[in-house]
């Protein structure tokens, strides 16, 4: 059936809504079925580790501050990588023979540092100082989402309209080569 006027397109959507609506949701419900079985693994909870660390039990569950593990956001532009000896600090005494436990220890006994994935990405251009913000009070959670609700951390790509709007939001320093491109 060709349309040779808008007046037949309209007689028959008219006539044919409910199926053409039919239609459309199928092909919606196919459609998001194909992102949510095909998705890669990890898309929305993050890559898998070489050690199942659990942001939700150290940091929600048991409530240990970012800073233990991370202890040189408030003095250096990188917040740091706690070393396997940090671990082991507690592990040696909790759970010490759960298995990622036990993957840990052979991480130190052979004093090889944990490839850890990288999870979160700046354009190589910026510089981003974690030092500042600590320094001005922003918390970990307002760039790094609720970590302590989260098992693995989903990769985020921090992009330059993210720090803008907090920029001005918070009545900062805007002025690109002052801050963040230097």
């Amino acid at each position: 059936m060709a349309f040779t006027s808008l007046s037949n397109l309209k007689r028959f959507v008219g006539a044919n809504g409910r199926a053409l609506s039919a239609v459309g949701g199928c092909v919606l419900l196919t459609i998001a079925f194909l992102i949510l079985f095909y998705a890669p693994p990890g898309t929305w909870i993050g890559p898998k580790q070489p050690i199942a660390f659990s942001h939700r039990i150290h940091a929600g569950v048991e409530k240990i501050d970012c800073w233990f593990c991370h202890p040189y956001a408030n003095r250096s532009p990188f917040p740091g990588i706690p070393p396997v000896k940090k671990c082991l600090f507690c592990h040696q005494y909790i759970i010490a023979d759960h298995p990622e436990i036990r993957k840990e220890r052979r991480y130190f006994d052979t004093d090889t540092p944990i490839p850890w994935v990288k999870v979160t990405y700046l354009p190589e251009y910026v510089f981003f100082n974690h030092e500042r913000h600590v320094r001005k009070h922003i918390a970990c959670q307002e760039c790094h989402g609720p970590v302590a609700t989260m098992d693995r951390l989903p990769i985020k790509r921090f992009q330059m309209g993210f720090c803008i709007k907090c920029h001005r939001a918070k009545k900062a320093n805007v002025g690109c080569w002052l801050g963040c491109h230097n």
